[in-house]
């Protein structure tokens, strides 16, 4: 049968029921809430996730922040023990020191009225000396005349430090060290004379020894010339003497 050209073409087209608009409408509300939902269970899970991880944040910090306030309590601690244990060794070290100076004090007291000495007549006993507070040093001398006291003696002390500066030998009288001396520097006794006073070193200077020279003055006018090692290094000042007499 041969289709007339002139007649024109007609599609034929189920129609469909409400039922399956609404089954669509349906599905497509359901994919909906259901993307509704899942935004809403992810964007809580995040802020979740958000607290946990600022929750863990602010204990770490908490931690960090008792384990510094634990290490400067301790630096503290030692701190105030280290200048504890600086101050009882500096005690310790200047009753040592003293404990030494008076022993030599006392034997050359002894030796005033030793019937057996060997020497007899003005003999240097000790000199001692320590840093001063601030700047300097402070020296106790003491001056004997052993054995036989049959008169006063009188005369001056001559304090001297040699040692080196630039590489070169060089000794600096007292008053180029700015000394003192409490009997300004002369003497006049029968047993003993104490003299206390105080002196500075240049800077740059080494010294190695200190240099003491008594001289009497009158009628058999004599002299005794006494070298005291300088230690530095040595905590409690303890010198060792050597003697020698013009």
């Amino acid at each position: 049968m041969t289709k007339d050209p002139n007649q024109p073409d007609y599609i034929i087209r189920k129609r469909r029921t409400s039922r399956w608009y609404w089954s669509w409408a349906s599905l497509i509300l359901v994919l909906l809430l259901a993307s509704m939902a899942l935004g809403y269970w992810l964007n809580k899970r995040q802020h979740g996730m958000t607290a946990t991880a600022k929750q863990q944040f602010e204990t770490l910090q908490e931690q960090l922040d008792e384990a510094q306030a634990g290490q400067t309590h301790w630096q503290q601690q030692y701190q105030i023990e280290h200048e504890i244990t600086q101050q009882l060794k500096t005690e310790l070290d200047n009753l040592h020191r003293q404990n030494k100076n008076l022993e030599k004090e006392r034997e050359a007291l002894q030796r005033i009225f030793d019937p057996d000495a060997v020497e007899s007549g003005l003999q240097i006993a000790s000199f001692v000396w320590e840093p001063a507070l601030g700047e300097g040093y402070r020296y106790r001398l003491m001056l004997i005349q052993a054995k036989r006291q049959s008169s006063d003696l009188k005369g001056t002390i001559t304090i001297s430090i040699v040692g080196e500066e630039a590489g070169e030998r060089k000794s600096y009288t007292f008053e180029q060290l700015q000394g003192s001396d409490s009997n300004n520097s002369t003497f006049d006794f029968t047993y003993v004379s104490t003299h206390m006073g105080t002196f500075k070193l240049p800077q740059g200077f080494e010294p190695s020894f200190v240099r003491v020279v008594a001289a009497t003055s009158g009628r058999g006018a004599k002299s005794v010339l006494q070298d005291f090692t300088w230690k530095p290094t040595n905590l409690s000042n303890e010198v060792e003497e050597a003697n020698a007499k013009e």
